[in-house]
């Protein structure tokens, strides 16, 4: 049995959590290359020692948060892209949720929310534990917005040969998709024509009334 299981199922989780975010802070301040676990321990508040007792070693702490963070970050999209498509029934509820959808997506604050550290994800290639913790993150949220959208399709709310799956793709790619394109290039456009073609996007998914 592992130590930590006698100190108590809730503590266990709460120090392991603390350790989790502090690691993500620690990653986030100085990057891979520079992650020291004192510092991790520090931030903790534990001892370094406590710390191992949860983490066979560093590349098992670094594994452990990017996948923790990963998830946090996917679940949390997965909730934001669901939350206004939830108990819609008709054409124009599903119109008024795109709606909303698109203008949640403006928020600024939402921009560290789905954004992961680059370094973080190719350490997650060559790590068994991050890797197949990301990909349990991603089943996860692509299950919670499948339960979400295949009424869509079901009720006839999608326009003809726009499948839910299909919907999710496009709609959740363009959603999430335009922090990554932002910047001066060939594809940048101005904050104004994204919301243009987000409303036009939106009415062209929807069945006609």
């Amino acid at each position: 049995m592992n130590p930590i299981d006698d100190v108590g199922s809730l503590e266990g989780v709460t120090t392991r959590s603390r350790i989790l975010e502090s690691a993500a802070l620690e990653i986030e301040r100085n990057g891979l290359t520079q992650f020291r676990v004192k510092r991790v321990a520090s931030e903790a508040g534990i001892s370094v020692a406590l710390l191992y007792s949860y983490f066979t070693d560093r590349e098992d702490l670094i594994a452990a948060t990017i996948v923790h963070r990963f998830e946090q970050v996917l679940l949390g999209q997965a909730e934001i892209f669901t939350t206004p498509l939830r108990h819609v029934t008709s054409t124009a509820e599903l119109r008024t949720a795109l709606e909303a959808m698109i203008a949640d997506a403006q928020d600024p604050a939402r921009d560290e929310q789905r954004l992961l550290r680059i370094d973080s994800i190719s350490f997650a290639h060559h790590n068994t534990t991050a890797s197949e913790g990301i990909a349990r993150a991603k089943a996860e949220a692509s299950d919670r917005i499948v339960q979400i959208v295949q009424p869509l399709e079901d009720l006839g709310l999608l326009a003809p040969g726009m499948t839910a799956v299909a919907f999710a793709r496009i709609w959740y790619a363009l959603f999430f998709g335009q922090i990554a394109l932002e910047g001066e290039h060939a594809l940048s456009i101005d904050s104004e024509a994204w919301l243009t073609a987000l409303h036009v996007l939106a009415n062209a998914v929807v069945a006609a009334d």
